[in-house]
């Protein structure tokens, strides 16, 4: 059986859908002259957060923000990943970084929905304080980083460092279009 690998900027199915409230996170991380004509142009202006809108015209909006703005879009992409998990309402029960990583792939799927099950995120322990993250989704790395980083910085304890890194080259290319490895604990031997 063949798993399903997403590509980047290819929504698995024209039947994919994103919250309406991540599209408004969008308009908080870029420059409303650079996304608000995007927005329009691919029917996402008015998009309310309660409501579901086209995955593949998020997909194009970032895709073009990526093509005007070229590598100075990783930076917004992953100011956009930090503030999307300070703004994500978590169950009570999530108090620490391993279970906001476990909670990765079942949050995918609450925001973006009539995907393969195989898209989103897994999670794979190495140690208590180190996981692999299995990236495959259509959207770009630096939103994941972002992403990652945010939860890091919500999650941590005052006293401990964290490091989040990209692996190059991928370590699962038949399931993922890419990883990253994160780390936490008290010293930098903790972070290598």
């Amino acid at each position: 059986m063949t798993m399903y690998v997403a590509k980047l900027f290819e929504a698995s199915s024209p039947e994919a859908q994103v919250t309406g409230q991540l599209i408004s996170a969008m308009l908080n991380n870029f420059d409303d002259d650079i996304v608000n004509p995007l927005l329009v142009k691919h029917g996402l202006d008015k998009a309310e957060s309660q409501e579901w809108c086209s995955y593949q015209s998020c997909l194009n909006v970032i895709k073009e923000i990526y093509e005007q703005l070229g590598e100075g879009a990783d930076s917004s992409m992953v100011a956009f990943g930090k503030s999307s998990i300070q703004n994500t309402i978590l169950p009570p029960e999530i108090k620490t970084i391993p279970d906001v990583l476990n909670m990765l792939k079942p949050m995918y799927h609450m925001n973006i929905r009539n995907v393969p099950e195989e898209e989103g995120y897994s999670v794979e322990k190495v140690t208590d304080n180190h996981y692999i993250v299995y990236h495959n989704s259509p959207n770009v790395d630096a939103g994941l980083y972002g992403f990652l980083w945010g939860i890091f910085a919500r999650f941590k304890q005052p006293h401990e460092m964290f490091v989040v890194r990209q692996l190059d080259p991928n370590p699962k290319p038949e399931i993922c279009r890419s990883a990253f490895e994160v780390k936490w604990g008290t010293s930098k031997e903790d972070v290598r």
